[in-house]
């Protein structure tokens, strides 16, 4: 049995392929009762006398048994496992990579980052709290209205982000080189996202294949800037995704890739 730190668990998917393959789902608690008979010399058991069955005692001990998230999830590792329907990818290549298909179930020791244009907006919300400290003993950093001005116009950008699922970008540890994709929505995180980033062992099924050549947005800020200026065309708009690419303010793949739906990360 593998004894997991999750750092990211879906339970509604979870509950879901549960009640796939089994049929049910079981809720809440489970109660058990024990109940322990002894004879009248205290010995466990029936004791016979002379064609008699001694008169006994008996203890009854009842308690309620949680079933966990971490007890579902390795009921439904163990079934996957059994049924052979969960691929472990570990030392792979090209031609293992293109055997991959649509609705797989992989799991894949991973080294997590997160595109850059995302990884600024964390650094921003986690710098202003430092600034109104710095400001607080005397040491304005924003005294510059043009600093303050663009401080303040980044910072309205990640009021927007908030709340969207967190993007993420993953190789095989073992095989670097083959990209992998997929976003986490938030009510599922069980850590920190700085937690988040390193190795850890991810769990997820294959939504989409990118062949060589097609590309894919895995984080842009183009839709919270653009959500400002709604009188700009079609054109103009091209062009500033254009530029954003160019200045790390989005980020896009190209394929081979594979655009996984997580079930759960963990360590």
């Amino acid at each position: 049995m593998i004894l997991r730190n999750f750092l990211f668990l879906d339970t509604a998917t979870m509950e879901d392929y549960l009640a796939t393959l089994e049929g049910y789902v079981v809720e809440g608690t489970i109660d058990q009762t024990e109940v322990e008979k002894k004879d009248k010399s205290g010995k466990a058991g029936y004791k016979v006398v002379e064609g008699e069955i001694a008169s006994e005692k008996s203890k009854e001990t009842k308690q309620k048994l949680a079933i966990t998230d971490g007890a579902k999830f390795q009921q439904l590792y163990e079934i996957l496992e059994e049924q052979d329907l969960l691929q472990f990818l570990d030392a792979f290549d090209e031609e293992i990579w293109n055997q991959l298909h649509r609705g797989e179930l992989l799991e894949v020791d991973a080294i997590i980052r997160f595109p850059k244009p995302f990884a600024l907006t964390q650094a921003m919300d986690d710098l202003s709290p430092l600034l109104g400290i710095m400001a607080a003993f005397g040491e304005d950093s924003l005294a510059d209205p043009k600093d303050r001005a663009a401080f303040e116009g980044m910072s309205a950008i990640v009021k927007l982000v908030e709340g969207k699922p967190v993007p993420i970008l993953f190789e095989a540890a073992s095989t670097p080189g083959f990209t992998f994709v997929a976003h986490l929505p938030r009510r599922h995180l069980r850590c920190q996202l700085s937690d988040l980033e390193g190795e850890a062992t991810l769990v997820g099924k294959v939504q989409r294949i990118l062949t060589k050549g097609r590309k894919v947005e895995v984080f842009s800020l183009f839709p919270a800037f653009t959500s400002s200026l709604p009188s700009l065309s079609r054109e103009q708009r091209r062009q500033m995704q254009r530029e954003m690419v160019k200045k790390e303010l989005a980020e896009v793949v190209r394929g081979p890739t594979v655009i996984l739906t997580p079930l759960a990360i963990y360590r």
